[in-house]
C-alpha cells in the first residue's frame, strides 16, 4: 500500500525517505508537490515510513516566536540529505543550525525521537498563505495554527 492511502493531506517532508532503512521510499513529483512512492517489491513493510511521519504519528512543536527569511525556497529542497547530515553533526556534539518550514522541523523533531538536542539551532521559516495555497496538503498544514 502506498504511503499517500495512509497519509491523505502528505506534506511531502520526506521523513519516510530518512526513515526507510530499506531505500524503498522515494519522493516524485506531481501536481500537488512532492509525494512519497514506495518500491512494493522491495519493501518488507517494516512500517518505518508510517512511525516517523510526523502526520501520522504527531510530534509538538516548541513555540517559536520569530520566523526568518530564507534567500532559497525552503519548500523545494532535498530534505532527505539535510536530515541526515544534520542528526549526523547532532549526533557528534557540534553545534548544528537548521532552517525549515514547520513541517520540515515536525520531520526532523521525528526522526530524532521527538526530541531536540542542546546543540540543535532552529530557524523556522513561515509559509505564507500564497505558499500555503499552492497545494492541498500545504494548505491543510496542521502545523500552522
Amino acid at each position: 500500500m502506498q504511503l499517500v492511502d495512509r497519509v491523505k493531506e502528505c506534506n511531502g517532508c520526506e521523513a519516510c525517505v530518512v526513515a526507510c532503512k530499506y531505500v524503498c521510499v522515494k519522493m516524485k513529483e506531481d501536481d500537488q508537490g512532492k509525494v512519497p512512492e514506495v518500491n512494493e517489491n522491495g519493501c518488507n513493510k517494516c512500517n518505518a515510513c508510517m512511525l516517523y511521519c510526523p502526520l501520522y504519528n504527531p510530534v509538538e512543536l516548541p513555540e517559536f516566536e520569530e520566523f526568518y527569511e530564507s534567500k532559497e525556497d525552503v519548500r523545494k529542497r532535498d530534505m532527505a540529505p539535510i536530515y541526515r547530515a544534520t542528526m549526523r553533526s547532532v549526533k557528534e556534539g557540534r553545534h548544528t543550525e537548521f532552517v525549515g518550514t514547520l513541517c520540515q522541523i515536525a520531520a526532523l523533531k521525528s526522526l530524532r525521537g521527538d526530541k531536540l538536542a542542546h546543540n540543535l539551532a532552529i530557524f523556522p521559516v513561515y509559509c505564507d498563505e500564497e505558499q500555503r495555497k499552492s497545494s492541498a496538503a500545504c494548505a491543510a498544514c496542521r502545523f500552522y495554527k
